[in-house]
């Protein structure tokens, strides 16, 4: 039998597949409707829809909105145009559509509202709104009201295109003059106005002449009716809401207006303005025509999911679209089974036998790996025999190409949708295969010829190229093969796998998949070599003729092989084993080298590491005894990878298209080429993720060769495989590792050890067993051996040989050895020049052990045991200098007590020294000498060094300690104070000298020098109070004459200034200022305890009397100018008024004629003459005259 014979209606009959929107042919009409399958789903929304749809039909709502959403393939757009026929009810070959639906809706009470529906007068207005809007409207904000108005006018007749023209024809027609308007522009033009309508700007004048014939206006008066009505017509959603009330209330009480709009969804996408106009419409609709007009959309997206603008308030259109009908793709299945798939009862009857034997088989067939989509094949005889010759699967895949082919591959709008889209495909396919045998099964790359008339030439010419490729033509099965991989490219729930594309092309029930695939394979490479196609690891992907392009110009790209090493081993080291420190143990934490393919990854300073080789490496062919060589004795452990090594591939892949979209700057690419570019970024990802299972696999099955042997390593993971290879490693490599049993936590416990005082130890290894007793052996025995050697050690050199190969230690438990070593007196550590010691010198010795850039500084020496008559000899100078006896008996006891002697007698030193505070006390010398012998006991002295220096100063300190009481008796008795009182006495007479001679002062002057300056003056000081008072009797007898002298000078300048300041014209300001310089001066006089500064008055007093002089003429000879200038101007008169004089008689006065003396030859001359001039001169002041004196 073959196939076309097994179906109960022609599957050679004309069945279409979509009937579209503006379709009016009522044949195809009644078709539609008559051959229309009420699924149980779709029955549920009919329920729905009519039961709400009752409200405006025997009350009022503003509720008249209905949503119908679905995804692609749903059948929403189909439902939506059955509704309009059903609402509308117009007769079509002779019955009524409502008719054609008794039998299809099961529900009477449902099948009751739409026959009360459908005898309600209703007109209804069904377009695509994307097809009904012109090019530009969509970027408008009003633009869903402009389709509204578009295809209003014209469900009226009139023109929608120019709003301003269809409201000239209805404002024709209220007047009863639009037929008249036609039949004159016919005469006028020669053509209808309905054919010229569309050039109404080229034909204005005409309808101007038109216009005013019918309605009786002058050319003025209808050009500027047309420009006012026509060009300047603007129109808003209320209007409109107006417009449309007005149009229903005209047709009668109960009409209804519905709106039926396809895609509206789609339309508005994420434009807010849209959804805000789409909102105002319903809104106002819904408001004033009071549930008589009802709108109706599509869209694939539910209402509440397409507002997708936050912020801005729509609960008002989701008010209004109130009924909300969700529709699902469930039921496409069951209408390609009543309308194509339906069989003869026998034919149904034999498939259902059929079934029982092959279904092992079909299973085998039909079933698919890695899919996340619900693709299955028959699940019982009654499926199966249902759906052949198709497969379960098809159905919904076949949704998802159309879907995903609307959105990458479709060359416009015109790829339908639905069940319609699905219905048309399964026919075509199954009249292609009309003739097959009974047996055969529809493979899924029969539904391309459904589809390919709508594809983007960059993908049909791919398909239709090949044939033409004499790589390929020569067998169909390429072309085949290279349209399901096109089919399933942007199906992400169905990856293109071998597996998967042999199910998607088995043609027959008895079919041998195993061949299939091998023969897939051979063509996929054939498609792989024309670059038709790609390999993205286990996945093939179809290219575009640009991602051709775009692959070939990658394949050129070149990457460095280092580069390629160096990507790998980021996916190890930082991706599948991302450690940087191997955890041996709690205690235990190593860092690690990390190469691969005999390159470096970071730093290579620890002393393990491990080193992974892949084919990439000159390695990688060695032989097992060869690679075990390699490690011999080293710590680099090394992994050789295994399994699949395809991870080479795919990261050259990924590194040549990042190379290649780096070049090409995606940003700068046309849309397309960035699309791909975007893609290409996504198969990156996947390459990548692809390396990294790969790796994962490749390491889990690697052979690890450590430390010369080949190591079988267990570990179900990377990090597992390679944490456990790390602790052979370690095992290995750090032999003496476990010599270390007890473990510092910080340097807290390194402190605390340091604190402890055991007590000296013996020198032999005669000591109490401890946990790390080996280990301190082994650094004791190290430093031993570099003594003997004569080297040098330090800390930082013990710390690189133990935390190294061998031992691997950590730094802080090697310090506690080294201080465990200190403390038990067998070694020394010199720090900074000087030895320190445990307890005392703690935290030097913390930062010597713990800071890195110290460690160097710190030498280690083994300590040499003190000679017991050394310490004897000791404690016995001990007793002499510091009087005591109360010292430790051990070697570091010892010191540490004679230290401290010494470090109190400095200190006491330094007191005294403090208290000389710049004076020359004597004993200074003394107190030096004791400085200089104990600061030569410094840390930098090994305590044998320490006691034999001790042992050579004994006599210098016995002596220095009996002249040092002398020091002490100074300070501590009145010798200070007398002492200094015979420094101040000498300062004085050497600061008055030159006033002060004579055997009487000079003689005991120089007993107190040689007093002061002897170096031990002690016995001698007790002679100072008596030669200091020998120099007051006579300096105190001095001062008081100088005084008395200068007081007499200083008076006579004092007198002699005073008169001339009297003068007229001396300034007030002047006079004071003599007055209390000469009073200071003689108050000084009175107070100076020295006689230098008692002498030194009189030269100020003469340089005093000079100045004041100066300042006193020129204050007279100020006032002479300004009077001169107050004297009247000659010629003319003066405004200042004149300074009245006072008048003063004036006495001309020789003085050698008032007392006629011409030699004076005694002081007594001198005073009688002084004493006459003096009275005489009175005589003439006491009469009011002013003495003038004249040569």
């Amino acid at each position: 039998m073959i196939l076309k014979d097994m179906f109960l209606k022609s599957i050679e009959r004309d069945i279409r597949g979509v009937i579209k929107v503006a379709q009016t042919n009522d044949k195809d009409i009644f078709n539609e409707l008559d051959e229309y399958v009420v699924t149980q789903e779709l029955h549920k929304h009919f329920s729905k829809f009519y039961d709400n749809y009752q409200r405006g039909i025997v009350g009022e709502t503003d509720k008249m909105g209905v949503w119908i959403s679905g995804f692609f393939g749903s059948g929403k757009s189909h439902f939506l145009k059955i509704l309009a026929y059903l609402l509308e009810n117009r007769m079509v070959e002779n019955e009524y559509p409502v008719n054609l639906f008794a039998e299809k809706i099961k529900d009477p009470l449902v099948y009751a509202n739409m026959k009360k529906a459908a005898d309600i007068e209703t007109e209804v207005v069904l377009f695509n709104i994307d097809s009904k809007s012109s090019l530009d409207n969509k970027s408008k904000e009003d633009a869903i009201l402009r389709v509204f108005m578009k295809v209003f006018y014209e469900h009226r007749g009139y023109y929608g295109d120019i709003p301003g023209v269809a409201e000239m024809e209805k404002y024709l027609d209220r007047q009863g003059q639009f037929e008249a308007f036609k039949q004159e522009f016919q005469l006028l033009v020669g053509e209808s106005w309905e054919e010229r309508r569309s050039t109404f700007y080229f034909d204005q004048d005409f309808v101007i002449e038109a216009l005013g014939k019918v309605i009786n206006l002058s050319e003025a008066s209808a050009r500027k009716w047309i420009e006012e009505k026509v060009d300047d017509f603007k129109m808003d959603i209320q209007t409109f809401a107006k417009d449309v009330k007005e149009y229903i209330d005209s047709k009668g009480p109960n009409f209804h207006l519905v709106f039926l709009v396809d895609e509206i969804g789609q339309y508005i996408g994420d434009n807010r303005n849209l959804m805000l106009n789409l909102q105002t419409l319903t809104e106002d609709l819904g408001t004033y025509a009071e549930g008589k007009v009802w709108v109706m959309v599509t869209s694939q997206e539910s209402i509440d999911s397409i507002i997708k603008v936050k912020g801005d308030d729509f609960s008002r259109i989701q008010g209004r679209f109130d009924t909300r009908l969700s529709l699902s793709s469930i039921s496409v299945d069951e209408v390609i089974k009543k309308r194509i798939l339906e069989k003869f009862p026998h034919v149904t009857d034999k498939l259902k036998a059929i079934y029982p034997e092959k279904s092992a088989i079909l299973k085998n067939l039909i079933s698919f790996r890695e899919s996340t989509a619900d693709l299955r094949g028959y699940d019982n005889e009654q499926e199966y025999a249902e759906v052949y010759p198709f497969i379960p699967y098809q159905f919904k895949l076949l949704q998802n190409v159309f879907e995903q082919v609307r959105k990458h591959g479709s060359s416009g709008k015109h790829l339908s949708e639905g069940e319609r889209s699905m219905l048309s495909a399964f026919k075509e396919a199954a009249l292609y295969y009309k003739e097959a045998e009974e047996g055969t099964l529809i493979p899924f790359y029969a539904f391309y010829d459904t589809i390919k008339e709508f594809l983007n030439p960059a993908i049909s010419r791919v398909i239709e190229g090949s044939k033409e490729n004499p790589a390929l033509k020569d067998d169909e099965f390429n072309i085949d093969l290279l349209k399901v991989l096109f089919m399933i490219k942007y199906v992400k729930e169905l990856p293109a796998t071998i597996d998967n594309i042999a199910t998607l092309m088995v043609t027959n029930i008895d079919e041998d998949k195993l061949k299939l695939k091998e023969k897939i394979k051979s063509s996929l490479r054939k498609l792989i070599t024309e670059t038709l196609i790609q390999k993205n690891g286990d996945y093939y992907v179809f290219l575009t003729d640009d991602e051709q392009d775009i692959n070939r110009e990658i394949k050129q790209v070149t990457i460095d092989e280092d580069v390629l090493k160096r990507e790998l081993a980021n996916t190890i080291f930082l991706d599948l084993y991302d450690e940087k420190r191997f955890n041996y143990s709690k205690h235990y934490s190593f860092s690690f080298n990390q190469k691969m393919d005999e390159k470096n990854y970071g730093n290579q300073t620890a002393i393990i590491g491990v080193q992974i080789i892949s084919p990439l490496s000159d390695d990688y062919q060695k032989s097992q005894q060869e690679l075990m060589l390699l490690t011999s004795g080293s710590g680099e452990m090394l992994i050789k990878l295994g399994a699949n090594d395809s991870y080479v591939e795919e990261m050259e892949e990924a590194l040549k298209i990042e190379d290649y979209r780096k070049k090409k700057n995606p940003l700068q690419q046309p849309e397309n080429i960035q699309n791909i570019l975007n893609n290409k970024q996504v198969e990156v990802k996947d390459r990548k993720r692809r390396v990294r299972d790969l790796l994962t696999e490749a390491i889990k099955d690697a052979e690890f060769y450590i430390y010369g042997e080949k190591v079988e390593i267990k570990g179900s993971s990377v990090k597992e495989k390679i944490n456990a290879a790390f602790k052979v490693l370690v095992d290995n490599v750090f032999i003496k590792l476990g010599y270390i049993q007890e473990h510092l936590d910080s340097e807290k416990d390194l402190v605390a050890l340091l604190n402890t005082d055991n007590g000296q130890l013996s020198l032999d290894d005669s000591v109490v067993a401890k946990p790390n007793q080996e280990a301190k052996r082994e650094v004791f025995e190290f430093v031993d051996l570099q003594e003997q050697l004569k080297k040098q050690i330090t800390v930082k050199k013990i710390y690189e040989r133990y935390q190294g190969k061998t031992y691997g230690w950590k730094l802080l438990d090697i310090a506690a050895l080294i201080a465990e070593l200190l403390i038990e007196q067998r070694i020394r550590i010199r720090y900074n020049s000087e030895y320190i010691e445990p307890a005392k010198d703690t935290n030097k010795i913390i930062t010597a052990l713990v800071k890195s850039s110290e460690s160097e500084k710190a030498i280690v020496v083994k300590r040499t045991k003190v000679d017991e008559a050394l310490i004897r000899t000791a404690k016995s100078i001990c007793k002499d200098v510091f009087n005591t006896t109360n010292l430790a008996d051990d070697e570091d006891g010892l010191l540490k007590d004679i230290q401290g002697l010494i470090d109190t007698q400095i200190s006491e030193i330094k007191g005294y020294k403090a208290r000389y505070e710049g004076r020359k006390y004597p004993g200074m010398s003394l107190l030096n000498k004791g400085l200089e012998y104990f600061q030569q006991f410094d840390a930098k002295l090994d305590s044998v060094s320490f006691f034999e220096k001790l042992k050579e100063l004994e006599d210098n300190l016995l002596d220095w300690e009996e002249d040092i009481a002398y020091v002490k008796s100074f300070f501590e008795t009145n010798q200070k104070e007398l002492f200094e009182k015979g420094l101040a006495a000498f300062k004085k007479y050497e600061e008055n000298k030159s006033y002060l001679f004579g055997e009487e002062i000079e003689q005991p002057m120089q007993q107190l020098q040689v007093i002061l300056n002897d170096p031990i003056p002690y016995t001698k000081i007790k002679e100072i109070p008596e030669l200091t008072n020998a120099l007051n009797i006579i300096f105190n007898k001095v001062l008081a004459e100088k005084i008395a002298f200068a007081k007499e000078k200083v008076q006579l300048d004092y007198d002699e200034v005073s008169l001339l300041s009297r003068q007229y014209g001396v300034s007030t300001e002047t006079k004071q200022k003599v007055e209390a310089y000469f009073i200071k001066l003689l108050a000084d006089i009175a107070a100076f305890a020295d006689i230098y500064k008692v002498d030194a008055t009189i030269s100020q007093s003469a340089s005093l009397k000079d100045r004041m002089s100066r300042i006193i003429n020129q204050d007279i000879a100020q006032e002479a100018k300004r009077k001169a200038e107050q004297q009247p101007i000659i010629g003319g008169e003066s405004n200042v008024p004149p300074v009245e004089e006072p008048v003063v008689q004036k006495e001309s006065v020789k003085v050698t004629k008032l007392v006629p003396m011409k030699t004076l030859a005694t002081e007594q001359d001198v005073d009688q003459y002084i004493s006459t001039l003096s009275a005489k001169l009175k005589q003439i002041i006491k009469s009011n005259k002013q003495i003038e004196f004249i040569e």
